[in-house]
């Protein structure tokens, strides 16, 4: 963290905070010399249904706990009602529908590597960035974004596979027999004899969970709209986790400290950073926090908590180095008031048993290998100062809360100037679209009766891989028709494989 980092954070506060704190940084920075500085973690941000989650042949969570940060070698393994979504820290998504399975093959700066194993995922990927580019692996083929931001759904119900590019470009290879470039509307179906054969379609054939995507989509969107740009200069600024910030608090800029931001509920007595979320087991870092908080990812990944008093908890994030860039968790607490109690981390008891059947095989974690936490007030203070837009009293100045840099665009809207929604990254090979102009889902619910493929039944997943009960066939769904397929039958194009088509 840089000396300006370290003051903007801890200005004001306490000696014996200040104290804490800068221990903690020295010990950060002597643990990162012997920890890779290529660490990365992704953030399990939303999770519905039956979704655990195993890193090699250990069981960590069943179920899965949103807010989790997810390391290299995790797998995510979604069930018959399952479905998860990953946001990555250049602001990609990974989504996958039920029965499906992905792991993080690579993840570190520099690169990331997916791997579809079984299933149907959506991926919304940008191009190669400052942390390097993501490539999704599925069967023996890789997939990844080219020249811009770029929407992909790719499936494993029909091996070895298909691919469907609702927006943006993507680059195609299987092995050394094929490389394909695929533009926005286009799908593909891969050979299963012939890896050098694959079938061009013109369109995208709908699909029942087309609609789940497109609204997350809009869930994201809508978060984004709040958006102050407090973390515009700061690491990790295109990670969508900072619109969960804007959307459910306040950030405040305080003279000599920087950016303060507080959730709207702070301010209730007893109010306590640490009083919502669960302890949870895992192999690489022992017992880490995973906050039970909508927002509660950034803030327990780095910067610190003070007590200001008049004020309540605000959270400063200073030069947000994540905590696992130097070697394990530690709690953030910087200023607290006498009579706080810091986070006790618990002590692992020896294992009686799994917490759920070993996917290979091997050790499992310990009996209390999720650690439940609640002990918050049953809500905000109605005069809280954190529901306003009134002026507040931080370290002595009386300080008005930041704004919203200004509304987001829509998404989906066609368009070669549109932003990504969520990181305002340029989107290449789209405009804006004038005020008032239609806007066009790039994630459309398919048209009634529609042929859905997936009514088909879903493959069993290979023996030995943790699946769960016998996988029944995903639900068609109806809706509006989507305006990039064509009401006819698609155009289909059988090609060699070689180069690109175009």
């Amino acid at each position: 963290m840089s000396r300006r980092g370290f003051l903007s954070c801890f200005s004001g506060v306490s000696a014996l905070a200040t104290f804490a704190l800068a221990l903690f940084l020295s010990s950060s920075i002597l643990c990162a010399e012997d920890a890779s500085h290529t660490a990365r973690a992704v953030r399990l941000s939303s999770v519905e249904g039956g979704v655990r989650i195993a890193q090699g042949n250990q069981l960590i969570a069943d179920p899965a706990l949103a807010n989790t940060p997810l390391f290299e070698g995790t797998e995510i393994l979604t069930a018959d009602d399952g479905r998860a979504e990953l946001q990555f820290d250049d602001g990609s998504i990974a989504r996958l529908s039920p029965n499906s399975s992905l792991t993080l093959t690579v993840l570190r700066s520099g690169a990331a590597e997916l791997t579809l194993t079984s299933g149907l995922g959506y991926f919304e990927l940008q191009s190669p960035s400052a942390t390097g580019s993501i490539r999704v692996h599925f069967g023996d083929s890789i997939v990844a974004a080219s020249g811009g931001f770029s929407i992909l759904r790719v499936s494993l119900d029909n091996l070895p596979g298909e691919v469907a590019v609702f927006s943006g470009d993507a680059h195609l290879e299987r092995g050394s027999a094929l490389a394909l470039d695929l533009h926005g509307g286009e799908s593909v179906m891969l050979d299963a004899s012939d890896p050098s054969q694959y079938v061009l379609n013109g369109a995208i054939e709908p699909d029942s969970w087309d609609a789940w995507n497109s609204d997350r989509d809009e869930a994201l969107t809508a978060a984004a709209a709040a958006r102050t740009g407090a973390a515009d200069g700061l690491p990790q600024n295109s990670n969508p986790a900072w619109n969960d910030l804007d959307a459910n608090g306040n950030w405040y800029n305080v003279p000599d400290q920087g950016e303060v931001w507080a959730p709207y509920d702070a301010a209730a007595a007893g109010w306590d950073p640490y009083g919502n979320g669960n302890w949870m087991w895992t192999p690489g870092y022992g017992y880490i926090w995973v906050s039970g908080d909508p927002w509660g990812y950034m803030p327990f990944q780095c910067g610190a908590w003070n007590f200001y008093s008049g004020f309540g908890w605000g959270w400063a994030p200073g030069g947000c180095r994540p905590w696992w860039r130097g070697g394990g968790w530690i709690s953030n607490i910087g200023s607290a008031p006498t009579w706080y109690r810091l986070p006790i981390r618990p002590r692992p008891s020896p294992p009686r048993g799994p917490i759920g059947r070993p996917l290979r095989g091997g050790f499992v974690p310990p009996q209390n290998a999720i650690v439940s936490v609640n002990n918050r007030p049953a809500g905000a203070l109605a005069s809280s100062p954190h529901n306003g837009h009134l002026p507040v009293s931080i370290s002595g100045y009386t300080v008005m809360p930041l704004r919203p840099v200004s509304p987001r665009p829509a998404y989906g809207a066609a368009s070669s100037n549109r932003s990504h929604p969520y990181t305002g990254a340029r989107v290449i090979g789209e405009e804006r679209p004038e005020p008032g102009a239609a806007v066009i889902p790039l994630n459309p619910r398919p048209a009634p009766g529609a042929v859905n493929r997936d009514s088909r039944p879903v493959p069993a997943r290979p023996a030995g891989g943790g699946q769960f009960a016998p996988q029944p066939s995903r639900a068609p769904y109806s809706g509006p028709a989507p305006a990039h397929v064509s009401s006819g039958p698609p155009a289909s194009v059988s090609h060699s494989g070689g180069g690109g088509h175009r």
